[in-house]
């Protein structure tokens, strides 16, 4: 039995930014009609959680045979990933605090999700179900994200999203004084529907914690976006907003992708 795999480079035609993106086909890839897409930001850590809940989870109906994406960025050192993750999959120009181990960078440096959201919607998703996918149809396109690619999904969500189905993660709310909820505002000020199927969690050990140098009110942020996104009452809109007991920011990504995964099927 084979679980296919493959990985190949991606260059952003407008920034010139390297990119890797790694492929995880269904084992039944030949045989099945179709098949979802499934793109895991922050692919060196939430790629191989998803393919292996996929792989294992499909079997028993709890999560689709899918095809699993993950987007990384090339850069070895760990402080430089960091402070390409603020870059690209934050909304605005801001100064991340010290706590979240983004160090040496500036405001002008960060706010660019925009230009990452274009090149995953005109290079990253044409390229792989082109080219990658050995001819199958995607019926489906799902987003996975945690923290700041969970924030940058939201921002997809709120602005023209490419994607039908959303798990994000304890998602950075709090980034820039909560700008996200400007955007959200923003596109409830002219549409009057979202036609999505979005999963947000959040540890339990997040919620109601205070760093002392910053407050990220991790919970109290998700549990407030939740709530306001019920309340715009969108005909089209699935939410299922869940606090994950016991987990705190990096050890909930495991529970999350698995309930989330569950959720959304």
């Amino acid at each position: 039995m084979t679980w296919p795999t493959s990985e190949f480079h991606l260059a952003c035609e407008q920034t010139g930014v390297e990119h890797i993106v790694t492929v995880g086909l269904p084992v039944r890839h030949k045989s099945l009609e179709e098949f979802p897409l499934i793109l895991c930001m922050d692919g060196p850590w939430v790629f191989g959680t998803t393919l292996d809940a996929t792989r294992i989870m499909s079997m028993s109906g709890e999560a689709p045979e899918a095809a699993v994406i993950g987007l990384s960025f090339v850069d070895a050192s760990m402080g430089e990933y960091l402070r390409q993750r603020a870059r690209w999959f934050t909304p605005t120009p801001y100064v991340p605090p010290p706590a979240t181990g983004v160090k040496d960078i500036t405001a002008e440096e960060c706010g660019k999700a925009e230009l990452l959201q274009a090149f995953i919607a005109n290079q990253v998703l044409p390229t792989v179900e082109a080219h990658h996918l050995g001819g199958t149809p995607v019926s489906e396109r799902w987003f996975v994200g945690h923290s700041f690619s969970a924030l940058f999904g939201l921002r997809q969500l709120f602005t023209g999203a490419n994607f039908d189905k959303w798990l994000l993660a304890s998602p950075s709310i709090w980034w820039d004084d909560r700008a996200i909820l400007h955007l959200e505002e923003a596109h409830h000020s002219t549409n009057d529907d979202l036609a999505a199927s979005v999963f947000m969690s959040i540890g339990e050990l997040e919620t109601g914690v205070v760093d002392p140098t910053f407050d990220f009110k991790m919970g109290t942020n998700v549990k407030e976006l939740s709530a306001r996104l019920q309340s715009r009452s969108y005909p089209s809109l699935t939410l299922t907003s869940t606090e994950i007991s016991g987990d705190h920011h990096a050890s909930v990504i495991g529970a999350a992708v698995s309930k989330g995964l569950r959720a959304l099927l």
